[in-house]
């Protein structure tokens, strides 16, 4: 077993026998004691924790004696000897029981020196606090009570109808009701809509009795079917390659041939074995029975009612005698731009006819076909699921009895479609289609046919005025027939009159539609009174509007169209509807077309609602505040109308060379606020007033920017962004900049300062710290105050250019160098804070008192006074949040001095403090004084508070930015050394004072730690160590109760630091003193004792940290018992055991080096001594008489090794040996541990002892032949070992201290002497 082995066992099994008693020793939660805590009282409320440092909270009343209220009070104190209470009445080495929660300072405690000064720094540090008054007055202001805001009505002039006008279209509306088309789509009578009609227009029932007359005496319109084939799906396949070529024949059957057709088709079905002649239901199916079609196409017809009787003249006068129809053609959807053209063409197409094999029926025709009354689609090659999308219109006779019928065919020969029906026009009677039949069948290819694919017939009374948009199943002729499919027709029915004008031109009657549209707005409107109207008319008014708008063929496009023209012109129309109203136009405008004079009447209303909107957004804060929700609601509705006709297709095509509205809106916005500033700026503009006030104004004018760029970006920008992507703050903001700036610039006179007050305020600085005899108190020379108002304007304006961080760009404009414009300013006020600082810690230390509580430590109202002056100086340099921080160094570093410089002048007024109170003077037994405790705890809460300033105020962020900013080839650190050295050196004194203060207090410690010490160490061995030591623990807790009590937790923790070492001092005094008539227990008890005060001090982790214990002076204390401990064989045999490590680690050659060589072979040790140089010189001469000793070590390894010695070589600094020693050991001795060899340098000298030049050591371990790693074959191959040569420079090494010690051992005396001639001399 080794020596630490057996070292560490022997400690540990007497560590194992100490029966500790846990209520003397142990400082674990249990001695804190249980139960409820005491109540909270208004000491604890006072004390505020503040960041950093740790909260209060009551400790038990059994973890300390009740502490004194006042300081006057006097208390009992009791050595550790004397007056000792009964065992079990007190738990002893409690000291560290409230450190879970440590007392601190009375933040409230002040000696009212504010007021000696005015508040100076308070009022600087109320800025901020002002400037969010004035915003929040502001805001209040600008809300007021939060009414209602006005209606826009007055944006724009509505022209009312004259009274002829109305009277013109009240007579309008009554012929559209009495001659209403369709069937029947509501549940309103005629009754309910004259009523509606009579309300809306304000007519009295006389007035309403002339214009009914009026009404009843025009004659009805004429009716128009409108018919768009759309498409036919499912058609069956009649031609070879599986396909059909479809086309479609369209008429109306008149209700007199419809009922003969009818009745043949009930004949036909009942009798299936008649001519298939006598089954054809028209005259249009009778022609395309007897004409063959190669390629598939539609016809179109209407059938007069008596055909042998020439049509009916027109039922009104104002019509034409004759009723032309209206046709045409909608193109396929793949070619919409031809769309307009084929409304008026007839297509073309090759035809070929043959003459059917069967009879015909001529009486069928009895007279003149009118053929174009007959209408044909054009024909889809190979399909079954063919494509028209035409569109044509017939003039019907009769509503009521009309039916529209519709074949398809399939194609199968060429011809031209168009001639072929339109020459029906040309037959007379049977015998003229029967010449033109059989023109017709000479042209014919023989086998060629079309094909019957199905037919439609659908009753006009059944098309309500809505229209239809359906799909129709294909019907059969005769039950032979195989009919599959159906075909989609859109159908409604319209009115036409002759007015001269094309019979597509309706723009009268779009007219009409906006001024009736805007009747029944305005009407509803007035019925909803305080109500919001949402745009919808009821039912009735619905049904008007529409039978006006089919009487007067207006489409979906025109009607959309009316809708938004009526709307939009009228005054309270909601935005959200007029949102609505622009998305049905814009669906509606793909499909259909505006005339160009509709497009112009269209665009005019664009513009006229573009300008009121504009209108509307320059003036937004008045009609639109943030606070009214309704009003925010339809802002937003607002520029969501704008949003759209941004990108409508319509608005663009109606207005091509409108500029952009997204532009435009910036521009309104521009608009708006330069008129918003200039109204406020007239409000408290202050030109003429004194220079403070002219200050005021302009803090005013930007505060009312600010709140209302505020605003802007919590509720108006948002709602412009998502709606046109227009940036509402930024450019309100470069706006408001702009004119700021230059109110700014008109104003810059009011914050130039000039006088620099440097070297004055350093001179008055120095008169208030060294104040010489006579002296009266400096003061400051008149004039150089400075208003805070100054600094208001500063961060008003500081807080307008924070919002540029909102800006996408983020560009720097001219308002945002401000700061420029207080650099001087601030600078000032620096130097009049610093002379401010230095006088008000002289005031607060005269006004000085203590400050005393259950949950406070002891300190003084000078402490929290010094503190809050540089707590305002700090939080002022944080409002200012200076943005130049290149710049922002040499203001930094003016507060950093001045803070620094006033800490070191309240750290020399307290402790000048302290000394005159004769606490360094006093001899007596320590005890603990109030002003030993005040002293130390205001020195350590002014040094905490300074100690967190750098982080606070950002230093470490200005510095990167100085040194980033330097050139190359400057030294980047100087700024920091710079800064940091002032606030270092207040640190530094402040610890100093601290320290000496605690230096004192452990002097006085000294005597009775060392009587108590001397009772642990000399104590008889029949008495345990725990209560040999009792005495000392007694001792040092009853002063560190207090202590903790008294102090803050840093200077605690110093105090024990400082108690820590004077106990290592003492007991290390014990430990090395004479050494007669020591027990043999001695130092096991002085160990034991060791490791008990290491618990003492550590406390279960409440008291030192093990770090902060165990320094280097615990390791020595501790090192030199275990050398106590240690036999002087093991102790000698540890020395050389370092000697080797020292070898090792050594690189100096200052003594020499020698050269050797070693190895093992056949239980032998050959040790070769070859040469050394640099031997230092010993002799007069300048030379020594250099030889070498050779030894093993240890001496109890190698007992019979006797040292062997080389040649003494003359007059030399590098001899040459060159011998050999031979050594008689085993492997086994070599690999013994700590062997080694020894070798000693030696001048010899003649007449006086040698003298000692060096030594080094050779661990047998390494050598070939005992080491696995070399061989010894090869004797002369052998590596050559140089050593350097050592000296003993540690004349206190404690190995050799403690065998000093020994004067009854003889070994350990002889050692000594031997080692203290190997000394080193310098």
């Amino acid at each position: 077993m080794s020596f630490f082995s057996s070292l560490q066992q022997m400690v540990s099994s007497g560590v194992a026998n100490l029966s500790l008693s846990p209520k003397r020793h142990s400082i674990s939660k249990e001695s804190g004691g249980s139960g409820p805590p005491p109540p909270v009282g208004a000491n604890e409320a006072r004390s505020a924790s503040i960041p950093g440092f740790p909260r209060l909270i009551p400790p038990h009343p059994a973890a300390a004696p009740v502490r004194r209220k006042t300081i006057d009070q006097s208390s009992t104190r009791r050595s550790f000897k004397g007056n000792q209470e009964p065992p079990g009445s007190r738990q002893p080495l409690v000291f560290c029981r409230r450190r879970l929660s440590w007392p601190e300072v009375d933040l409230q405690a002040t000696s009212g020196v504010q007021e000696t000064d005015g508040s100076f720094f308070e009022s600087y540090t109320a800025v901020s606090w002002k400037l969010e008054n004035r915003r929040l007055m502001r805001v209040r202001e600008v809300d007021g009570e939060e009414v209602c805001p006005p209606r826009p009505d007055n944006l724009r002039h509505t022209t009312s109808l004259h009274p002829k006008e109305m009277e013109q279209l009240y007579v309008e509306v009554l012929y559209t009701i009495t001659n209403k088309v369709g069937a029947a789509s509501s549940q309103y009578y005629q009754e309910d809509l004259f009523g509606y009609a009579q309300r809306a227009f304000g007519v009295g029932s006389e007035q309403h009795r002339r214009a009914i007359s009026i009404a009843s005496e025009e004659k009805p319109p004429i009716v128009v079917l409108n018919v768009i084939v759309l498409e036919a799906e499912g058609l069956e396949a009649k031609d070879a390659n599986g396909y059909s070529d479809p086309y479609c024949l369209v008429g109306v059957v008149p209700g007199a041939y419809a009922s003969t057709i009818l009745r043949r088709t009930s004949s036909t079905q009942s009798d299936p074995s008649q001519d298939e002649v006598q089954t054809i239901k028209s005259p249009v199916a009778l022609i395309a029975s007897m004409i063959g079609f190669s390629d598939p196409y539609c016809m179109l017809g209407i059938q007069p009612g008596a055909m042998a009787s020439p049509p009916p003249p027109s039922p009104c006068p104002r019509m034409a005698a004759s009723r032309a129809m209206s046709e045409g053609g909608l193109d396929p959807p793949e070619k919409p731009e031809q769309h307009h053209d084929k409304l008026r063409k007839h297509h073309s197409f090759r035809l070929s006819f043959k003459r059917k094999d069967r009879r015909e029926h001529r009486d069928s025709i009895s007279s003149a076909v009118p053929a174009k009354f007959i209408r044909a689609t054009s024909v889809r090659p190979q399909t079954l699921n063919p494509r028209w999308n035409e569109k044509f219109r017939f003039d019907i006779d009769d509503v009521t009895t009309d039916i529209l019928h519709l074949d398809i065919w399939d194609h199968d020969d060429e011809s031209s479609v168009f001639d072929a029906v339109s020459k029906l026009n040309e037959v007379r009677g049977v015998k003229g289609l029967g010449r033109f039949f059989k023109q017709i069948a000479q042209s014919a290819r023989s086998g060629s046919q079309d094909d019957f694919l199905g037919c439609v017939n659908v009753p006009l009374q059944d098309i309500p005025a809505t229209g239809l948009d359906c799909w129709y199943k294909l019907e059969a002729r005769t039950q032979r027939s195989n009919i599959q499919g159906r075909i989609r027709l859109k159908l409604w029915l319209s009115t036409r009159e002759d007015r001269g004008t094309s019979e597509e031109d309706n723009w009268e009657d779009m007219r009409q539609q906006v001024k009736l549209t805007t009747v029944f707005a305005n009407y509803e409107m007035s019925r909803s009174q305080s109500k919001i109207w949402t745009g919808e008319l009821p039912h009735v008014a619905l049904s008007i509007l529409h039978q006006h708008a089919i009487q007067g063929d207006l489409t979906d496009l025109q009607v959309s169209a009316v809708r938004w023209i009526a709307y939009s012109a009228l005054n309270g129309v909601e935005p959200q509807v007029l949102a609505r109203l622009l998305s049905n136009l814009e669906h509606a405008w793909p499909h259909e077309a505006l005339t160009r004079q509709e497009e112009e009447y269209l665009a005019e209303s664009f513009n006229t609602f573009l300008e009121y909107a504009f209108q509307l957004i320059k003036n937004h804060r008045t009609y639109f505040p943030h606070y009214h929700r309704p009003s925010m609601n339809r802002l937003e509705n607002l520029l969501r109308c704008l949003g759209l006709l941004a990108n409508m297709k319509a608005f663009w095509k109606c207005c091509p060379f409108n500029k952009e509205i997204r532009g435009e809106i910036i521009t309104s916005l521009k608009k708006g606020t330069l008129d918003w500033y200039e109204e406020v700026h007239r409000n408290i503009s202050v030109a003429r007033a004194d220079p403070d006030s002219r200050i005021q104004g302009l803090v005013k004018l930007i505060t009312a920017l600010i709140v209302d760029l505020q605003k802007g970006i919590d509720h108006y920008n948002p709602m412009f962004e998502s709606t046109n992507g227009v940036p509402y703050f930024s450019a309100i903001y470069k706006q408001l900049e702009k004119l700021l700036a230059r109110e700014l610039t008109r104003n810059l006179d009011l914050i130039e300062v000039t006088n620099d007050l440097g070297p004055e305020i350093h001179n008055l600085c120095q008169q208030i710290v060294m104040p010489e005899v006579g002296d009266e108190a400096p003061v400051m020379p008149p004039g150089v105050e400075m208003a805070t108002s100054i600094f208001e304007l500063y961060l008003s304006i500081q807080e307008f250019a924070s919002f540029r961080e909102s800006l996408p760009d983020k560009k720097s404009l001219a308002v945002h160098l401000y700061y420029q414009w207080f650099e001087p300013a601030v600078d000032k006020w620096l130097d009049l804070a610093k002379f401010r600082a230095m006088n008000r810690i002289k005031k607060a230390a005269e006004l000085n008192r203590f400050c005393s509580g259950d949950y406070i430590v002891k300190h003084s109202t000078s402490a929290v006074d010094t503190s809050a002056c540089f707590y305002q100086m700090k939080e002022f340099w944080k409002q200012l949040a200076w943005p130049d921080l290149v710049g922002s160094y040499n203001l930094l570093y003016k507060l950093i001095d001045s803070i620094s410089s006033g800490a070191i002048y309240y750290s020399q007024i307290t402790q000048q403090k302290l000394q005159d109170t004769g606490y360094y003077e006093d001899t007596g037994p320590f005890k603990t004084t109030d002003e030993m405790c005040v002293a130390m705890n205001d020195l350590e809460y002014v040094r905490r508070t300074i100690s967190l300033i750098p982080d606070e105020v950002g230093m470490e962020t200005v510095l990167e930015a100085v040194e980033a900013a330097a050139g190359p080839g400057v030294k980047k650190d100087q700024w920091r050394k710079a800064i940091t050295a002032i606030l270092d050196q207040a640190v530094n004194q402040l610890e100093a004072d601290i320290t000496m203060v605690i230096t004192r207090l452990g002097v006085k410690m000294c005597s009775p730690l060392k009587k108590a010490m001397f009772h642990l160490a000399w104590s008889p061995d029949s008495l345990p160590t725990e209560d040999a030591i009792n005495p000392l623990l007694e001792y040092l807790d009853t002063h560190l109760l207090d202590l903790n009590a008294a102090l803050l937790p840093k200077n605690f923790e110093r105090v024990l630091s400082a108690v820590w070492d004077v106990c290592l001092l003492q007991l290390g005094h014990q430990m090395d003193g004479s050494a007669v008539d020591r027990m043999a227990g001695f130092y096991d008890r002085l160990y034991d004792a060791l490791d008990i005060l290491v618990d003492f001090f550590h406390a279960d982790g409440k008291g030192l940290t093990l770090e902060n214990i165990k320094l280097e002076n615990y390791r020595a204390v501790e090192q030199r018992l275990q050398y106590h401990k240690t036999e002087t064989e093991q102790l000698i045999n540890l020395y050389y055991t370092e000697r080797l490590f020292k070898q090792i680690s050594v690189d100096s050659t200052e003594y020499g080096v020698l050269s050797v060589r070693a190895y093992f072979h056949h239980d032998s040790l050959c040790v070769e001594v070859l040469n050394a140089r640099d031997v230092i010189p010993l002799d007069p001469n300048g030379f020594s008489d250099p030889f070498v000793i050779v030894e093993l070590l240890p001496k109890c390894v190698f007992p019979h090794c006797t040292e062997q010695e080389t040649k003494v070589q003359k007059k030399t600094l590098n001899p040459y040996f060159d011998e050999c020693f031979e050594f008689s050991v085993t492997l086994d001795q070599c690999k013994s541990e700590g062997a080694m060899i020894c070798f000693t340098v030696m001048d010899h000298d003649v007449l006086t002892a040698n003298d000692f030049a060096g030594e080094c050591f050779l661990s047998l371990s390494s050598i070939p032949g005992v080491s696995s790693s070399a061989s010894a074959d090869n004797f002369h191959g052998l590596k050559l070992i140089e050593l350097p040569l050592m000296q003993q420079k540690d004349k206190n090494h404690p190995i050799l201290k403690t065998l000093e010690t020994r004067t009854w051992d003889k070994q350990a005396l002889d050692f000594v002497k031997k080692q203290k001639l190997r000394m080193a001399t310098s």
